[in-house]
């Protein structure tokens, strides 16, 4: 076996016997490296014949190689001359069918010109076409909508194609172009909306019928059906009147039942049970039209859309039917005002008609009939009330007439102004306890009304009563004054007290010169004292009933305007005594005969 180091110088040797003939021997690197190696080996040792022997072999080895390529190119350089045979027959043949293809394209110019706008034209029109038949599917009905619509059942479907129909037509009309399809689209479209409509109106009037009975009961369909019309305002109004009428005729019947049978098995009793209690009997009648126009108003909610109640469809409606209770309520009402007599049951009759006129006037317009009828009934018994309220006014006016021989020589009022103020007191008091503050004023301004016409006539009258002396005329008018201001200062406040005053200013200089005249005394400062007048006065004095003032005052109703009238009168009869007194001291005279101011004073 060989030992490591000769596998390793072999190796190597063969490395570099490897690296040598795998170099170009033709290069100049390679020619100088071997001319070196002859140089230096030229003895003709054995070395250099193994030297030599090697380069020829490496020569032939490379010849050989030089000699196969050499014929290996030329066999490639002949498939090549070959291929470029075939390149330049192929050549000369294209160019003779380019020459065919030109001369083709030269007389099929025009054609493919024409074909290229038959193509453009082909997809225009399948364009349109895809374009109608979207229309046609988005704008036309379909043949099971057509049958739905034909049969006439209202039903769910019924309502879906009544939507799509009215859908289609506003859509139809948003494309705001003016094209015969369009407009023969929108007329086949009006059309079919027509004949729907018109099939759904007969069906809702023939389901109303049901709504003339007392507790009317209705489909959920009824309420979609009015709902849909509600676009056509025709169509719409004439269901909302045949509504109105039936239900007209229901409350009606209902009202005369109520009037006259009552309740179910007479609970509650009919409301003509208590005609004798004219403010029972109006109030219950009001009270049941306004318990109807809650129902009508709540079945009403029931029926109709949200939009439609806001409108003033349903007011309409509410008042048209509430007009079948008009007639008899106010035949009963006129009937019952007319029996009246006393002017307190006619305010609570006026009062409960304000009352509900207000209700009723904020569900129905204000110019329905029943309204107009509800107010009327109002106004006629507000007459009423000012027509009692005159003719108590009237007889107290009577009462004072000279004629009558009716005042009393204690000046007492007349009875008829007493009934005339205690009909207003009733009829304040009546009016504080109502829940009508807001016609305060019309009240006030007819009892003002009222007692002003009493009070601008009375001082006329009274001057007329000749068998009465001024001042006792002038105690009638107060006691008269007295009387209306005591009753109508507990309701309201009594701002014109200016004629009070000059009564009393008037009463007060009457009674001095009653005073004086009956005294004897001259209170004239011309006139002197003379001793017959002076013994006169004493007597008269002593005597203390002429110049007792209170006796004359105490036919007054007021106590305090007779005290104040009789203090004021003896103050300043003292006052003018005391200048008398003066005057009869200073002429000299015997100052015991006559009394001093303060002993008259005392003694008055």
């Amino acid at each position: 076996m060989q030992s490591v180091a000769d596998r390793r110088a072999a190796g190597s040797l063969g490395r570099r016997v490897q690296q040598i003939v795998q170099q170009p021997l033709d290069g100049t690197e390679m020619r100088q490296a071997l001319e070196t190696l002859a140089a230096t080996y030229s003895t003709q040792t054995v070395d250099s014949r193994r030297h030599r022997d090697v380069r020829s072999e490496m020569q032939e080895h490379t010849q050989r190689l030089d000699a196969d390529f050499v014929r290996a190119l030329g066999e490639v350089n002949a498939v090549f001359t070959d291929l470029e045979a075939s390149v330049q027959h192929l050549d000369a043949q294209c160019s003779g069918l380019r020459v065919q293809v030109n001369s083709a394209l030269r007389a099929t110019e025009s054609v493919s010109a024409q074909a290229s706008l038959l193509v453009d034209e082909q997809r225009e029109l399948a364009m349109r076409s895809t374009v109608a038949r979207g229309v046609l599917e988005a704008f036309t009905l379909t043949d099971a909508d057509t049958k739905v619509l034909d049969a006439g059942v209202i039903d769910d479907a019924y309502f879906d194609v009544l939507d799509r129909v009215d859908r289609t037509r506003r859509e139809c009309q948003r494309l705001n172009i003016e094209q015969t399809a369009v407009s023969d689209l929108l007329a086949q479209l009006a059309q079919h909306e027509e004949s729907a409509y018109a099939a759904l109106l007969r069906w809702v009037l023939a389901e109303i019928r049901v709504l003339s009975r007392d507790a009317p009961e209705f489909s959920t369909r009824l309420k979609q059906a009015l709902a849909r019309l509600e676009s056509h305002p025709v169509l719409f109004a004439t269901a909302t009147a045949e509504i109105a009428s039936a239900r007209c005729d229901a409350l009606h019947r209902a009202f005369l039942a109520a009037l006259v049978r009552g309740g179910p098995n007479g609970t509650p009793r009919p409301i003509e049970a208590h005609a004798g209690d004219p403010q029972r009997f109006v109030g219950d009648m009001l009270a049941w039209v306004h318990q109807a126009c809650a129902s009508e108003r709540e079945l009403l909610d029931t029926m109709f859309s949200r939009s439609a109640m806001q409108s003033a469809h349903v007011p309409h409606m509410l008042a048209a039917a509430l007009a079948g209770v008009a007639r008899p309520l106010e035949i009963r009402m006129q009937q019952t005002v007319a029996e009246l007599a006393a002017p307190a049951a006619v305010y609570r009759i006026d009062s409960l008609l304000g009352f509900y006129k207000t209700l009723f006037a904020r569900v129905c317009s204000a110019d329905s009939s029943f309204v107009q009828t509800v107010d009327s009934l109002a106004a006629q018994a507000r007459d009423k009330l000012a027509a009692s309220l005159d003719a108590l006014a009237d007889a107290v006016i009577s009462d004072l007439d000279v004629q009558s021989g009716v005042v009393s020589p204690a000046l007492d009022v007349p009875a008829s102004l007493h009934a005339l103020l205690a009909a207003v007191a009733d009829i304040l008091r009546l009016h504080e306890d109502s829940v009508q503050s807001h016609e305060a004023s019309s009240v006030a301004a007819l009892v003002t009304s009222v007692i002003g016409r009493v009070q601008s006539q009375v001082h006329e009258l009274v001057q007329q009563l000749g068998h009465l002396r001024p001042y006792e005329q002038s105690m009638l008018e107060l006691n008269i004054w007295s009387s209306i201001h005591d009753t109508l200062s507990a309701f309201m406040s009594m701002q014109d007290t200016t004629s009070a005053d000059a009564l009393i200013d008037t009463l007060q200089e009457q009674l001095l010169g009653v005073l004086k005249q009956k005294s004897h005394l001259p209170f004239d400062s011309d006139t002197k004292v003379s001793e017959e007048s002076i013994e006169l006065f004493n007597h008269t004095l002593k005597a203390a009933m002429d110049l007792d003032v209170s006796r004359l005052t105490s036919r007054l109703n007021n106590h305090a305007v007779a005290r104040q009238v009789s203090e004021h009168v003896i103050q300043k009869f003292v006052q003018d005594y005391a200048r008398v007194y003066q005057q009869y001291i200073d002429s000299g005279s015997d100052a015991s005969t006559l009394l001093s101011p303060d002993s008259v004073s005392t003694l008055l």
